[in-house]
């Protein structure tokens, strides 16, 4: 999702973009644009539904709250969101010149930011070994050349599964999309629990997009050039023929939506799933239920070995009053000491850095490695060259995808039929 040049589109980035024509970006420490010198201290106000969290708000919080230590004359305010409200509110506060001065910002919203100039550029702020230990993925929050955010929190994907469930069946992880669909089988046929589910309705649009795209970058496909888009590449059509074989094996949880089969995994009823790592922490958190070290993991069983991650930015806004002070903060925030505070609170999510997790936290959900293996090769789902159009092709690629699990099409016929309705999206 490295991002160059975004098409501005609809109301909110137009009212973005007139609302900072007069803003400078990447003002340095003391200047009139980036307000006083971190040192002089300050407040800054910290947007994130995250808080709202019961539990792990307050955990992250308190990683957050560990700047004003560092920088005694400091505060931290933290503005609370709800997650359904969060992009229209904060649109509709940085489109009227206003905002909080560090904002969490998610993967689909971010090109929209980032077109419109409400974003402060960051390039420069961190420290040479800070930098040296970002993962490759931090690339995607770059727009015209210019670094714009860093990962907040990257939620990796992994096949995981109930080790009691694929003992009784006598099968192996598989490492293939064949074997997936051969274990999916004979867990149903030996034991009568589901074999395999993963997100299939078009009643989950949004999340199954990202779902989904994990079999599309396993297979080595793509849903752009960068120019062009090539939803009906080889690479694709191999990836919705590997998901509709899946969805035809015969174990698969047809008609489950991701609560049902979540809370039936969680219920020992599922034996495999394609879900990602926040997920599946809350499936063995129950209280009752199937228990983290129940649990195994791997990386996905496709054969290029790519995959999705569900992504989140952490970035400055370009009307801030503090940016010195708050490029302060991420300067402080990517530092090792830092990262391993929040990489604990993010748990089990990757973050900025390649920092492991507390030890007892790895030793107690033994699953996470694959998911932090797999994240090392993982792309954004935001189209490139298409990136504000994303949720256009996102509706035709799933609607093709439902018609040919439901009405006996071909996935070659599904992607060339998605490919000719999305031939009108202009980059």
């Amino acid at each position: 999702m490295k991002i160059r040049t975004v098409m501005k589109s609809g109301a909110v980035a137009v009212a973005l973009s007139l609302a900072l024509s007069g803003c400078s970006g990447g003002g340095g420490g003391g200047t009139a644009e980036s307000g006083p010198p971190a040192a002089e201290g300050g407040t800054l106000t910290f947007a994130n539904w995250q808080w709202l969290e019961k539990g792990r708000g307050d955990n992250i919080l308190a990683a957050v709250k560990e700047y004003e230590k560092v920088n005694t004359k400091a505060k931290i305010e933290k503005q609370e969101i709800t997650r359904a409200d969060y992009e229209k509110t904060i649109s509709t506060q940085i489109g009227s010149g206003a905002g909080p001065d560090i904002l969490i910002v998610p993967d689909p919203f971010f090109p929209e930011l980032a077109s419109s100039g409400a974003l402060e550029p960051l390039d420069g702020i961190l420290e040479s070994t800070s930098e040296k230990a970002l993962r490759k993925t931090n690339e995607n929050y770059k727009f015209d050349g210019q670094q714009l955010g860093y990962i907040w929190e990257a939620v990796p994907y992994a096949l995981f599964y109930n080790n009691d469930i694929m003992s009784a069946a006598g099968v192996k992880p598989p490492t293939t999309a064949d074997e997936l669909v051969s274990a999916a089988k004979t867990i149903k046929d030996k034991t009568g629990k589901t074999g395999f589910v993963v997100r299939h309705q078009l009643n989950e649009e949004a999340p199954w997009f990202t779902d989904y795209s994990n079999w599309v970058f396993g297979f080595g496909g793509k849903w752009s050039d960068g120019k062009k888009l090539t939803l009906n590449s080889d690479e694709n059509i191999a990836a919705a023929d590997a998901f509709l074989k899946a969805y035809k094996s015969g174990g698969f949880g047809v008609g489950d939506d991701a609560s049902t089969y979540r809370s039936k995994f969680s219920a020992g009823e599922v034996g495999m799933v394609i879900d990602n790592s926040s997920a599946l922490l809350t499936m063995v958190s129950s209280k009752d239920g199937v228990k983290s070290t129940q649990v195994s993991a791997s990386p996905l069983p496709f054969p290029k070995g790519g995959s999705a991650y569900a992504g989140f930015s952490i970035g400055i806004n370009a009307h801030s009053k503090n940016k010195a002070l708050a490029k302060d903060f991420i300067k402080w925030m990517m530092t090792a000491d830092a990262q391993s505070k929040f990489v604990d609170a993010l748990f089990p999510s990757g973050i900025a850095t390649g920092v492991s997790a507390p030890d007892a936290k790895i030793k107690a959900n033994p699953w996470i490695d694959a998911f932090y293996k797999q994240l090392e090769n993982s792309s954004s789902v935001v189209i490139p060259g298409f990136e504000t159009k994303t949720p256009q092709v996102r509706t035709i690629v799933l609607t093709q995808v439902a018609r040919m699990l439901t009405t006996g099409i071909s996935a070659k016929e599904a992607m060339d039929a998605a490919q000719q309705q999305a031939s009108s999206l202009a980059p």
